[in-house]
C-alpha cells in the first residue's frame, strides 16, 4: 500500500485542510470547497444499492444517501464519524481509481452502480486501497503514534506487558477515536496496519 501512503503525503502537502495537525480531517469541506465536487443527496441510496455514498461516474460529485447527507451539518457522533470515513473512501476512488471506468460507457446511475459491484473484476484490490486511503487520511500515523506514546508509560505502570491486553487496546481505541473523528474500529485497524499496537 506504499503508493496509497505516498498519494496521501502528496495531498497533505498540497491541501492545508488535510494536514496531519488538522484532525479531525474535514473531508466534507474538502470535497465541496477544495475539490469543487457536488454533494448529491440521493433518496434511499443505502437501501437500494447498499452504500452510503458513491462517486459519480464522471467524478464531478458524490452521491450521498439523503438521510446521511442531512447528518453533515449535525447528527450523532458515531453516524457523522461513519460518514466521514465513507466520504474519505470515495475520495480514494477519486484520486486512485479515476481511470478505471474511462473505457466504460455508462448511460445511467444503475449501470455505473452495477459496474461498481465488481470494478471490472478488480473489486477486492480497489476496495482495499480505498479503505487504506480513508483510514490513513483520517488517522495520520504520526498523530496516532503520538497518542500511543502519551498513553504507553502510564499503561505500562498499571499493567506490565500491557500490549498483550486486547481489552486495553480496545479501550485505547475508544479513547482516542474522537480526536480523529472516527469510530474506534478505524483506530483498531490503524493500530494494526501502522504497526503501532498490532494484534498479538
Amino acid at each position: 500500500m506504499k503508493h496509497v501512503w505516498e498519494r496521501i503525503g502528496e495531498l497533505r502537502a498540497q491541501y492545508e485542510l488535510l494536514r496531519e495537525d488538522r484532525t479531525p480531517i474535514d473531508v466534507f469541506t474538502f470535497f465541496e470547497v477544495d475539490l469543487g465536487l457536488d454533494p448529491i443527496p440521493f433518496d434511499d441510496l443505502t437501501s437500494k444499492y447498499r452504500v452510503e455514498a458513491a462517486i459519480t461516474a464522471d467524478f464531478t460529485g458524490i452521491y450521498l444517501d439523503a438521510e446521511q447527507y442531512a447528518l453533515m451539518e449535525k447528527g450523532p457522533d458515531w453516524k457523522l464519524n461513519r460518514l466521514r470515513f465513507t466520504v474519505a473512501h470515495e475520495l480514494a476512488h477519486y484520486y486512485l481509481h479515476r481511470d478505471l471506468p474511462k473505457l466504460e460507457n455508462f448511460s445511467s446511475l444503475q449501470g455505473f452502480a452495477r459496474w461498481n459491484e465488481t470494478y471490472g473484476g478488480k473489486k477486492y484490490t480497489v476496495e482495499q486501497e480505498a479503505n487504506e486511503f480513508a483510514g490513513r487520511l483520517l488517522v495520520p500515523e504520526s498523530r496516532l503514534l503520538a497518542c500511543f506514546d502519551e498513553f504507553a508509560p502510564d499503561a505500562e505502570k498499571l499493567v506490565p506487558n500491557f500490549m498483550q491486553s486486547g481489552s486495553l487496546r480496545d479501550k485505547f481505541a475508544e479513547k482516542v477515536a474522537p480526536r480523529f473523528g472516527v469510530n474506534a474500529q478505524v483506530i483498531a485497524v490503524r493500530l494494526d496496519r501502522d504497526s503501532v499496537w498490532p494484534v498479538s
